[in-house]
């Protein structure tokens, strides 16, 4: 068992100084974009990055989903580039018609996305970021399940390193240069990671190897979509009923809340591959219960710790405009935590490949988010609409615990991992309502303190024997210690 841990750290590793770079990256570029761009901006770009997501998660037509799973099949070098190439051209295709297509339809779009017209000369930039988009993410998911580390870091790093030179050299930056910096900073990547790849490309069509990665990978793009969706349904609500200031504050803590992906996003993408090893494997349930446990007591108390760091982070990052963005965050961030429990919700689902089970669970999840949506977010406003997404979240992995627990058994200790959460959930809301001291340092300072007097406390409670066990082993150890000393002592008397 302790190997897996080890394998799955180091992995995690790998891929968290991959993740941890792009994010710190992405944390030098929130300022310069939050600085040049009024409160109102502040928003239409964000409608303009929520577009290009989606469409870029629908593109993709779930072929990274299909590429971890049929990557496996065989070690043929010639059928890996046949696989690599059937999908590789038909997103090529697909992303660069749609891209095409919109373009003849600005007005269309622009009012789609709930943007001036004053800004559509940004348009043909952001409509062209999508087939990056999609080969990126491509390109992301073909070196990670080929375990060519080297290759996924300088796709994702590269992703954000070239966004972000132009940003920090530039005199002065304007709405659309920032957008240009996008389309070709992505577009870069996707010419390196092609050079990368090179070895995988040939001129190949196979329409029936097409149609069983589509077939494959259609439920798990329906996940995605719906998945982002669900993730950004807020925003639609949202811009009906906050004023253009309040939704570009609203859009920023959300920028804030994606800290906590410097943690999950490592552990998603080391997870799949380590539990698709170990699954068969006779303590395998009974290792993924204690993960879980141990996972959602840490990711707990980090965002917790996000929380107490939110008002320097927010002067840092934005300035006094974006006072107020830290009194949302809490719930932002807590309902980001259920969805990186997928992982262990979906294992029997993934087991017995029921990918279906994985779609319905995010349509309960949609489905909730929505009717909250209309029933809260007009009265509530942003916290209306983000415990919407919580509640929603919540509701997507008591699913798949349900579809799960008939493929594959595993004793979740959810009383134990549910008052970790509830605990550090509760103590966040009180760390932004109440401040202990005037003093912003000293204030952070006292209720960090707090907090791991309590992350202390509920670990006692929590791993009492694993506490027992650290503290005999240190013990021993001293005793060893002591008596290696003694008999020194006896030897030089």
């Amino acid at each position: 068992m302790m190997s897996w841990v080890r394998s799955l750290l180091k992995d995690s590793l790998v891929y968290g100084i991959g993740f941890g770079v792009s994010r710190f990256l992405q944390i030098i570029v929130l300022p310069l974009i939050a600085h040049a761009l009024n409160l109102a901006e502040y928003g239409y770009y964000s409608n303009f990055v929520i577009f290009y997501s989606i469409a870029g998660g629908v593109f993709v037509l779930g072929l990274d989903s299909s590429v971890a799973r049929f990557i496996f099949d065989s070690e043929d070098r010639d059928y890996h580039r046949k696989l690599f190439s059937v999908s590789f051209f038909c997103l090529l295709l697909a992303s660069v018609l749609f891209a095409g297509a919109c373009s003849f339809y600005p007005d269309t779009v622009i009012s789609l996305i709930n943007i001036p017209q004053s800004y559509a000369a940004s348009l043909p930039y952001v409509l062209f970021i999508i087939p990056c988009i999609v080969l990126n993410n491509f390109f992301m998911a073909w070196f990670k399940w080929k375990k060519q580390k080297l290759k996924f870091l300088t796709n994702i790093i590269g992703t954000v390193l070239f966004l972000l030179l132009p940003l920090v050299f530039a005199k002065r930056i304007s709405f659309i240069y920032i957008f240009q910096t996008i389309f070709v900073g992505q577009l870069i990547v996707v010419i390196v990671s092609t050079v990368l790849a090179r070895d995988y490309i040939r001129f190949f069509f196979d329409s029936h190897l097409l149609g069983v990665l589509l077939k494959y990978g259609f439920p798990w793009m329906l996940v995605y979509v719906f998945g982002l969706s669900r993730a950004y349904i807020d925003r639609f609500f949202l811009t009906h009923y906050l004023n253009d200031d309040s939704y570009g504050v609203y859009n920023f803590s959300i920028r804030l809340a994606t800290f906590l992906a410097l943690i999950t996003t490592a552990f998603d993408m080391s997870f799949g591959p380590l539990a698709f090893s170990i699954w068969k494997k006779e303590n395998a349930p009974v290792f993924f219960a204690k993960l879980q446990t141990v996972y959602t007591f840490f990711i707990s108390a980090f965002a917790c710790f996000i929380v107490v760091l939110s008002p320097f982070i927010v002067q840092i990052l934005g300035g006094d405009k974006f006072n107020g963005a830290e009194k949302i965050l809490p719930f932002l961030l807590f309902s980001a935590i259920p969805l990186s429990l997928i992982n262990f919700s979906n294992l029997g689902i993934n087991y017995a490949k029921k990918s279906f089970l994985s779609t319905i669970t995010l349509v309960i999840g949609f489905s909730i988010v929505l009717l909250l949506n209309f029933l809260l977010t007009p009265s509530y406003l942003q916290y209306g609409a983000v415990n919407a997404s919580l509640i929603g979240h919540l509701f997507i992995i008591i699913s798949g615990y349900y579809f799960s627990k008939r493929f594959y058994k595993i004793d979740f200790h959810f009383a134990k991992d549910g008052s970790s959460f509830l605990v550090f959930l509760g103590l966040s809301l009180l760390f932004v309502k109440f401040s202990i001291n005037e003093n912003l340092y000293l204030d952070i300072i006292l209720k960090a303190i707090i907090l791991v007097v309590i992350m202390l406390l509920i670990a006692s409670l929590i791993f009492p024997t694993e506490i027992r066990k650290s503290f005999s082993f240190l013990s021993n150890i001293r005793r060893t210690k002591f008596r290696i000393e003694g008999s020194v002592i006896s030897e030089k008397l």
